[in-house]
């Protein structure tokens, strides 16, 4: 036995002669400041060592991709930006096929929440043994998405999203995320706010009307790195949910910030309120409405979205399974 192909592979093999071998898509956006042309490759060939035919595939400035119609595996190389255009590109074609994230972006919400190793040996390793487990090792996720398309894992608007718009590039390659809390720190010099009005359904069908200055949506668990908003949010829910802050100026964002980072519920501010929603309609003081405000997997959004809800359509994550 050739024991540079793992076993488990080889008995995939003998198992499923008629998808061999098994075909992974390999996308990657190539315009991505954490882009890595080497750590690609390595990847490829992790999983072309457990057995897998791999195709490679790319996400184009214009959001457009070509997805392989006989692709076994999806595997998206990058952050929740690249992982947003591939969900709206399978979205499009009604794709079903199982889908994964290698964690190759600045921040890796999803990735994060799922469990998927950074190092590509030990990803593609755990990954094909998913892959072979079949529905035990699925996580069905039910989408959800503005009027201008899915998101992964968050989308908001408030004075951070304005640090997300006003961000180096230039300084996010060289320091990564970082970059972003240096641009917030320039925003106390002249502190952004901005008045929404939202008109929520909740998971209840009851309906509500509400006023703010920052409002944020969870799909996932994490929020801007290892932060989460709300511990009812997760992966795999039907439902979205809302945080709205009636007040957002500088002391009570800080406090908001300070709430998530020590792990607090939102609720404990007098000033924040949460719902669990499946659709919403937003509207704002100022016409047009100012896009820097707005965020969605923690790239700057390029039309102001009117409307956010939940879809009946899902994809599906391949779980990582270890030894």
């Amino acid at each position: 036995m050739d024991n540079s192909i793992p076993p488990w592979s080889l008995t995939r093999r003998e198992n499923c002669r008629h998808v061999d071998p098994m075909i992974v898509q390999l996308i990657h956006n190539p315009a991505s400041g954490t882009h890595h042309e080497l750590r690609l490759g390595v990847l490829a060939q992790a999983f072309e060592a457990c057995g897998a035919k791999v195709v490679m595939g790319t996400t184009e400035i214009d959001g457009s991709m070509k997805l392989a119609s006989d692709s076994d595996l999806i595997c998206v190389s990058g952050g929740d930006g690249t992982l947003r255009l591939v969900i709206a590109a399978m979205q499009k074609s009604g794709s079903q096929t199982p889908l994964c994230i290698f964690p190759a972006g600045t921040v890796n919400l999803v990735a994060r929440e799922i469990g998927y190793a950074s190092e590509p040996e030990q990803f593609a390793s755990e990954v094909m043994r998913g892959f072979l487990a079949g529905k035990d090792a699925r996580l069905k996720e039910p989408i959800v998405t503005s009027d201008h398309g899915p998101f992964a894992a968050c989308l908001s608007a408030g004075p951070d999203g304005v640090a997300v718009a006003q961000h180096s590039p230039t300084l996010k390659k060289k320091i990564g995320r970082a970059a972003y809390a240096w641009s917030f720190a320039k925003l106390f010099l002249r502190w952004p706010r901005q008045q929404y009005s939202l008109e929520i359904i909740a998971r209840d069908g009851s309906e509500n009307s509400l006023g703010c200055e920052a409002f944020y949506i969870a799909k996932g668990r994490y929020f801007a790195g290892p932060w989460t908003l709300t511990p009812e949010a997760g992966l795999g829910g039907d439902v979205f949910h809302l945080i709205a802050l009636s007040r957002a100026g500088r002391w009570n964002f800080i406090r908001f910030m300070l709430s998530i980072a020590r792990g607090r519920h939102p609720r404990n501010l007098s000033f924040a309120r949460q719902y669990p929603v499946i659709s919403m309609t937003i509207g704002a003081s100022e016409e047009p409405a100012n896009i820097l405000f707005y965020q969605e997997d923690g790239d700057s959004m390029r039309h102001v979205p009117m409307q956010v809800k939940m879809t009946d359509y899902a994809v599906e994550y391949c779980l990582p399974l270890d030894d």
